[in-house]
């Protein structure tokens, strides 16, 4: 017997800016179609997302087409400043109608007061919006937390029991889950993006190929442009002094790769800045806009070594088995590569200054056979979690007593 189920997806636009948040929705569409066609199971996705406040054409930028076999559409709910007059109107929107259940990636990383308390509340209001709705809904596999703020604290305690299921990647994700007291519907994971697709790439150049990967976003001082994340060195200076020193390198090949890219100059915009550092630093390679997730991955999957900032790019390298040297500006990045048990990352939220952490860089990179070790443990690791996901949504969807 085929049984037929409507699956709502929050935060899964596969063309986002953000390539990290397009891998994540690739991949876990990718996941979630590889267990309905192994229970025989008919799907239509719904993309669900909020009224847009300028005009875009919606339905090419939520669509799904070319990444799933199944049926697809899309539906809107209101934009959270439209509610604060008219709350009631979360309550008669069509957007969760007839979905069996809702899953939401919060963009990874969304669920926290680290982006401001205005990004939490917007996080939020589909959840609720679910509930009013009588729709089942669970966090697909994301960072939780941390919640910096009391404000932050108790809209994210409201908001999680309104969900069926967590899904977290790490483990302080579920340490924090616990703390809230969710511990018995929260289960670790790992990032769906391990998952991604990609086509192996070599660079014949007879040189050390080091990709870095620079966030736009802390090179430009995070949203305040003074320091918003409170890292313990300027990102900037580091990047320009690591740049200059891997360039004086003779057999050494600096490839500087994008992951959020804008069309216009934006601050969380990776590829302008790349643009002034390939500017600055002529000898450095500029690869093209990339137009996917899955083709920035492929990139990357050239380099014998990698180094980025945007987790979503590490993980890329990780998973395409790149030795990667992480820059955590973020407890997503040390709760993610923990529990992979990878130490070789840089917490930039530490007390190291500039120059120490360029020396620690150097020594990561003069170690490279410990990197290669570790990447070799850790694929072990998000495999042995991509399989448990899977299972565990067989469970949450109730998939296996279908008769």
């Amino acid at each position: 017997m085929i049984k037929n189920m409507k699956i709502g997806l929050i935060s899964h636009l596969i063309r986002d800016y953000n390539l990290g948040c397009s891998a994540l929705a690739i991949s876990n569409l990718k996941l979630m179609d590889e267990v309905f066609e192994k229970y025989n199971i008919t799907v239509e996705y719904v993309v669900i997302l909020a009224e847009s406040g300028e005009k875009r054409d919606l339905e090419a930028y939520t669509s799904l087409e070319g990444f799933t076999k199944n049926k697809f559409s899309y539906k809107t709910y209101p934009r959270p400043k439209n509610m604060l007059l008219r709350p009631w109107i979360l309550k008669a929107t069509h957007a969760f109608e007839q979905c069996d259940y809702v899953i939401d990636l919060c963009g990874g990383d969304g669920y926290t007061d680290n982006y401001g308390i205005k990004r939490i509340f917007a996080e939020s209001i589909p959840i609720l919006g679910c509930k009013l709705n009588q729709i089942c809904a669970f966090f697909g596999p994301q960072t939780i937390g941390p919640f910096n703020t009391k404000l932050g604290e108790i809209v994210a305690r409201n908001t999680l029991k309104k969900l069926k299921v967590i899904f977290v990647r790490d483990q302080s994700s579920y340490q924090c889950c616990k703390k809230l007291g969710f511990e018995n519907k929260t289960y670790q994971v790992i990032d769906v993006a391990f998952a991604l697709h990609f086509t192996k790439q070599y660079f014949n150049n007879n040189k050390f190929n080091i990709g870095i990967n620079v966030s736009g976003l802390l090179y430009n001082g995070g949203y305040n442009h003074d320091n918003y994340f409170k890292l313990s060195f300027s990102y900037k200076d580091f990047i320009d002094k690591l740049i200059d020193k891997l360039c004086e390198m003779e057999n050494v090949q600096v490839h500087l790769v994008p992951h959020v890219i804008y069309d216009n100059k934006n601050v969380d915009d990776d590829y302008s800045v790349c643009e002034k550092l390939h500017s600055n630093f002529p000898d450095t390679i500029l690869p093209g806009r990339f137009g996917s997730a899955m083709e920035a991955k492929s990139y990357i999957s050239g380099m014998n070594l990698f180094s980025g900032a945007r987790m979503h790019s590490t993980i890329g390298a990780t998973s395409s088995c790149v030795p990667v040297i992480p820059v955590a500006y973020s407890r997503k990045f040390n709760g993610l590569f923990d529990t992979l048990g990878y130490p070789y990352y840089i917490d930039a939220k530490t007390t190291m200054g500039v120059d120490s952490a360029i020396d620690q860089f150097m020594d990561y990179m003069n170690n490279l056979e410990d990197l290669k070790k570790g990447i070799k443990n850790a694929e072990k690791i998000y495999h042995a979690n991509l399989i448990k996901y899977q299972e565990l949504l067989v469970q949450v969807m109730e998939l296996n007593n279908i008769n």
